[in-house]
């Protein structure tokens, strides 16, 4: 309970954080944002330590630890990768359009693997707490990016409702698969 008030309080500041970004108060927009972030974090771990546990067979356990580093490592490309980091993150200027790579598959690539390493994560310490954490995580996460994407983009990054007509919102496509592809073969 006490980490689901955490993960909410996260996403709020995140929400604060892009209303500043809107109102032309990136700096604290920028350190409610790491204050978000910082919450967000503290509150999964919250959530695991205090959360029961389940016993998870060796080999198993290996496997979904596996799946769970792809995960972060595509997480970690997503948000730190293929996106210019200080501009996007810690910038007091307008953020630049990412359409290629991560970007061409679909427009919120963190939201699609945070799930993913989140699940695999907690399968494979098998931990509860962070399993019902992760899963409301990942749901506040889907509605960030929803407001990200209906009204804070729009307005801080020029060509995004172009970029809102060819690239899918969270779930990829077979065309979006195939410019992701494409577009990582030329970088």
């Amino acid at each position: 309970m006490k980490a689901g008030v955490g993960l909410v309080a996260a996403f709020l500041l995140m929400l604060l954080s892009d209303y500043l970004k809107v109102a032309e108060q990136r700096r604290w927009g920028n350190a409610c944002f790491l204050l978000g972030l910082l919450l967000f974090t503290a509150s999964l771990a919250w959530g695991m330590a205090l959360g029961s546990w389940f016993s998870v067979a060796l080999p198993l356990r290996v496997l979904l630890f596996l799946l769970a580093a792809l995960a972060a490592l595509l997480e970690a490309v997503s948000l730190f990768g293929a996106l210019p980091a200080r501009e996007t993150y810690l910038g007091q200027g307008e953020t630049p359009l990412v359409d290629r790579g991560m970007y061409a598959l679909c427009r919120h690539p963190g939201a699609l693997w945070l799930p993913v390493l989140l699940l695999f994560l907690s399968l494979g310490l098998g931990s509860l707490g962070l399993l019902l954490s992760g899963a409301l995580a990942a749901g506040l996460n889907v509605f960030y990016v929803w407001v990200q994407d209906h009204w804070v983009f729009p307005q801080t990054i020029p060509g995004y409702q172009n970029y809102r007509k060819h690239t899918p919102f969270l779930i990829p496509t077979r065309a979006s698969v195939k410019k992701a592809l494409a577009t990582f073969r030329q970088d």
